[in-house]
C-alpha cells in the first residue's frame, strides 16, 4: 500500500495578529447519569494506575475513578451483553488513547463525543483516560513570554526563541513525565497491565467472539506503543488494526515496540495518518508557535533537538525500514497525508496537529477500517471541543530588561536599531546547605552591575533565592530575545560551579565524560543546575548583530569535558567556588533530566516505567554546535584545572577585572582585556582567567558593538597581543553584514599570522 498523497496544499495561512477569544477550559461538564453511561467505556489512570477502592457513583469528571473492579465488569457484564446484541461476531473492540495536550475533562469530552458513535457503527469503545495535560504553567509562561513584541522578530526566529524557551522552561520535564505516564499504565502494577491480562484471559475463554483495534492521536501513540506490546506479551492473540493520529511518539520508540509485531503480522493492519511537512509547517500551535506541535515535540521536548517523530512525514520517509513498510512497492502499511480527499480508509480534511480527532473525513476513514464496514454513521460534532484546556490571553506586554529588582519588575524597552545596553547580574551566597554558602557573590553581582550602570547598561540583578535555575534561565533568554542588531549584553554569575555526569553523549570522555554546570540557589538534592549545554542552546540563538559577553566567576571554564581533580579545602579567609555533587544530587540531577528514578519514590511502577522509556529510546550523541555562528564572549575566572576563589568579600576574579573593565570598555579588545587581568594576577597566581569564544572575537572591543573592533590611539587594530595593519581612522560601529563578514575573515588571518610569528 503506498502512501495517500494529498493534491496540491494552498499557501500556509499568515500568522495571527491577535489573540484569539477566551476558550473554555476544559471538556464539557456532565452529569452523573452521563458519567454512568461512560463508566463500561471508559478507564481513568493517574500515573498509570487504576484507584483503589470499590467502584464509586461519581457526581462529576473530577471525582471518576476507574478500579479493577470496573475493569472486571467490563469483561464479566458490559462486553458480554454487547456481543450478545451483535452476535455473530467477531464483534470490534477499538482501544481509543488521546493526545497529550489534554486533560481529565477533555479526555472525557473525547468519549462523551465517540462512544455512542462507535456503538452505532457495531464496535464497543474503551477510552483511556490517562491526564496527560502538557503543563497548564509552561504555556501559560510561554503565551505571556512570547505575546509582548520583541524587538527584531519574525517568525522563524520568534519559533526558534520559543524552542529554546519551552525547553529549558520545563517542556522536556513535562513532556518526559507523560512518556513515563504512558509507560507506567503497561507495566507490572499499571492499570494497562491489568486490562490487557484480562482482556487476554476473555479472549482465551472466549475464542473468535471480538477482534481488538486500536486508535491513538497525538501522544496517544507513545501510551499505545507500550500497552500494544504489552497486549501481546500477555497473549492477546492479535491487534486487527492499529490507526495513530498525528503520532507524537519516537520513532526508535516504535520501531523497537510496535514494529516486529507489524513485521510479524500480530499487528495485522498499520495506518499512520499525519500531515506532510508542508502541511506541519504551515500549521500553528496554540497561537504562538508557527508549526505544528510535532515540530516543537521534535525541537524542544525530547532531549536532542530534531529527534524523529513517527508523525513528521519528513522523519518517517527517511527510516528505511519505515519508508520501505508504510510506502515501498509492495509496503504492508498505510501512510495517509492529509488533507486529501481520496478513498473511503484514507480521506482525511485535517489541516492541523488538533484536527485529526475532531475531523469527519479522518475518524470516518478510521471506523471503516475498524467496523470493516464500507458505510459507516456520520461522525459528531464534540461539545465544547478547543485546542487545549486552558485560556487564550490578550498580548500583553512583553517583559524587558531594565533596572529592576530581584523579581524582574519594571523597565522600558528601547527602540529597534538604537543599540541597546543589558545586563544580567547574578550572585548567590545563600545556598541553603551551610557548607555551600559563600561571603562575596551577592557583593560580586551588585559591584558588577554598578559599573556596568556606569558604562550606560540597564541591567537585572538576581541575587540569593531569586536565583533560581528557571528565573536565571529567564533573565538570560529575556536578554537575547529582546535583542536587535547593535545591541550589546552582557551576563555575570558569581556563584558554585560543578561537573555533572553528561547524559546526551556529547562530550568526549565516555564513562567519565562531564557537563560543567552552574549552580542556582536551588541546585542541592533538586538537580536544578545549568550546564553548558543549556547556555549553549541560548547563546546558538543570539540574534546576528548583538554582542554578548558572559563574565563567570566560578569554576566554569566553558572548555572542560572532565572533572579535574583539586584540592576544594578552604585556605584562611579564601572559599572556592566550587562544589562536588553527592550520589542524591546526580541522582536528582538524572531525575530532572528525565534518565533516572528518583532515589527515594519508592514507586516501582514509576521505576519500572522509567527503565521501559529508557529502554526505547536510542542516546545518540548530541550534534556538535555549527560552526561559523558563535556569537558569545565568556571570560571565566580560572581554568578547567583550577579552582576560582574568593576572599576579602570578592572574588578575586572581580576584585581583579573591575578596575580594569572600567578603564577597558571601549578601548581594549576582548583578548588585551583578559591579557591584563592575567598580568594582575601574578606570576604566583592560583588561578588563571581565560577567554573563551571564536577566534575573530578577540580583536572585538571590550563590551562593543558586533562590528566594532578594538583600534588603538594611532589607528591600528590590536588584536591579542600583537599590531596588525591599520584598518581605518576610528572604532567601526557600522552594521553592514557583508563588510562586516569581511573584516571578520581578514581579522582572522592576521591574528592568525601574528600567533604564528610570535610562536
Amino acid at each position: 500500500m503506498n502512501a495517500v498523497r494529498p493534491p496540491s496544499p494552498s499557501a500556509p495561512p499568515s500568522p495571527p495578529t491577535a489573540a484569539a477569544p477566551a476558550a473554555p477550559r476544559g471538556g464539557p461538564d456532565l452529569s452523573a447519569a452521563e458519567l454512568a453511561d461512560l463508566r463500561p467505556h471508559v478507564i481513568t489512570l493517574e500515573d498509570g494506575k487504576l484507584a483503589t477502592g470499590a467502584p464509586s457513583e461519581p457526581r462529576d469528571v473530577g471525582a471518576y475513578r476507574t478500579t479493577t473492579g470496573d475493569v472486571d465488569a467490563l469483561f464479566e457484564t458490559h462486553l458480554p451483553a454487547f456481543i450478545a446484541a451483535h452476535a455473530p461476531g467477531p464483534v470490534p473492540v477499538v482501544l481509543y488513547a488521546h493526545g497529550g495536550l489534554v486533560d481529565k475533562a477533555s479526555g472525557f469530552g473525547i468519549a462523551q463525543q465517540q462512544v455512542a458513535w462507535w456503538k452505532e457503527n457495531g464496535v464497543y469503545p474503551i477510552h483511556f483516560v490517562w491526564e496527560t495535560g502538557l503543563g497548564t504553567a509552561l504555556w501559560d509562561a510561554l503565551r505571556r513570554w512570547a505575546s509582548g513584541g520583541r524587538r527584531g522578530w519574525v517568525d522563524e526566529a520568534k519559533d526558534t526563541f520559543l524552542e529554546v524557551a519551552a525547553r529549558l522552561l520545563g517542556g522536556g520535564g513535562i513532556w518526559n513525565d507523560m512518556k513515563i505516564d504512558a509507560a507506567a499504565a503497561s507495566v507490572k502494577g499499571g492499570g494497562g497491565h491489568y486490562f490487557v491480562r484480562a482482556l487476554a484471559r476473555f479472549m482465551a475463554e472466549h475464542p473468535n467472539e471480538i477482534e481488538v483495534h486500536a486508535v491513538g492521536h497525538s501522544a496517544g501513540s507513545i501510551f499505545h506503543s507500550h500497552l500494544l506490546d504489552a497486549a501481546l506479551e500477555a497473549d492477546v492473540p492479535e491487534i486487527s488494526s492499529l490507526s495513530l493520529l498525528a503520532p507524537a511518539v519516537r520513532v526508535d520508540t516504535f520501531s523497537k515496540l510496535v514494529m516486529p509485531h507489524a513485521r510479524s503480522g500480530k499487528i495485522a493492519r498499520v495506518a499512520i495518518f499525519t500531515m506532510d511537512d508542508e502541511a506541519e509547517r504551515a500549521d500553528t500551535c496554540l497561537r504562538i508557535y508557527n508549526k505544528s506541535l510535532l515540530y516543537l515535540v521534535s525541537a524542544s521536548f525530547e532531549p536532542q533537538k530534531a529527534t524523529p517523530i513517527l508523525g513528521m512525514a519528513k522523519f518517517l520517509t527517511r527510516d528505511a525500514e519505515l519508508a520501505d513498510f508504510f510506502t515501498g512497492a509492495s509496503a504492508d502499511g498505510d501512510l495517509v497525508l492529509a488533507p486529501n480527499a481520496v478513498g473511503v480508509r484514507t480521506a482525511s480534511a485535517a489541516t492541523s496537529h488538533g484536527d485529526f480527532d475532531d475531523d469527519a473525513p479522518t475518524m470516518e476513514s478510521v471506523a471503516r477500517r475498524v467496523a470493516g464496514v464500507g458505510a459507516v454513521s456520520a461522525f459528531p460534532k464534540g461539545r465544547s471541543r478547543e485546542i487545549a484546556p486552558w485560556p487564550e490571553y490578550e498580548d500583553v506586554p512583553g517583559a524587558v530588561a531594565g533596572t529592576r529588582s530581584a523579581d524582574g519588575a519594571g523597565g522600558t524597552d528601547a527602540a529597534p536599531g538604537t543599540g541597546a545596553r543589558r545586563a544580567l547580574c547574578i550572585g548567590v551566597d545563600a545556598y541553603p546547605d551551610e557548607g555551600d554558602r559563600l561571603r562575596g557573590c551577592v557583593a560580586d553581582a551588585r559591584a558588577w552591575a554598578e559599573a556596568l550602570r556606569a558604562a550606560q547598561f540597564e541591567v537585572t540583578e538576581l541575587t540569593d533565592a531569586a536565583a533560581t535555575r528557571d528565573a536565571i534561565l529567564r533573565g538570560i533568554l529575556e536578554l537575547v530575545s529582546q535583542a536587535a542588531p547593535g545591541d550589546v549584553l552582557a551576563v555575570q554569575y558569581s556563584g558554585h560551579g560543578t561537573f555533572v555526569p553528561d547524559l546526551d553523549a556529547d562530550e568526549e570522555d565516555g564513562d567519565v565524560a562531564k557537563d560543567e554546570a552552574l549552580c542556582p540557589v536551588d541546585f542541592r538534592k533538586q538537580g536544578r543546575l545549568i550546564i553548558d549545554d543549556d547556555l549553549a542552546r541560548i547563546w546558538d540563538v543570539i540574534p546576528e548583530g548583538v554582542a554578548l559577553t558572559a563574565f563567570f566567576d566560578s569554576c566554569h571554564s566553558g572548555s572542560a569535558n572532565r572533572a579535574p581533580r583539586v584540592d576544594l579545602t578552604p585556605v584562611g579567609d579564601s572559599l572556592p567556588r566550587a562544589v562536588v555533587l553527592t550520589r542524591e544530587d546526580e541522582q536528582a540531577y538524572r531525575a530532572d533530566r528525565g534518565v533516572a528514578p528518583v532515589s527515594d519514590d519508592d514507586d516501582a511502577v514509576r521505576d519500572a516505567a522509567i527503565a521501559s522509556v529508557l529502554a526505547s529510546e536510542v542516546v545518540a550523541p548530541a550534534a556538535p554546535r555549527a560552526a561559523g555562528v558563535r556569537r558569545e564572549v565568556l571570560f571565566s575566572a580560572c581554568k578547567a584545572t583550577e579552582v576560582a576563589w574568593e576572599s576579602g568579600g570578592h572574588g578575586d576574579f572581580t576584585r581583579t577585572a573591575l578596575p580594569l573593565l572600567t578603564t577597558g570598555v571601549g578601548s581594549v579588545s576582548n583578548r588585551d582585556f583578559v591579557r591584563q587581568v592575567v598580568e594582575q594576577f601574578g606570576a604566583n597566581r592560583r588561578q588563571t582567567p581565560e577567554f573563551h569564544g571564536e577566534e575573530v572575537l578577540g580583536g572585538r572591543i571590550l563590551l562593543g558593538t558586533a562590528s566594532a573592533s578594538a583600534v588603538a590611539a594611532d589607528g591600528v587594530a590590536t588584536v591579542g597581543t600583537g599590531t596588525v595593519t591599520p584598518v581605518g581612522p576610528g572604532p567601526r560601529t557600522d552594521d553592514g553584514a557583508a563588510s562586516d563578514r569581511q573584516r571578520d575573515a581578514v581579522v582572522a588571518i592576521l591574528r592568525a599570522t601574528a600567533d604564528l610569528l610570535e610562536g
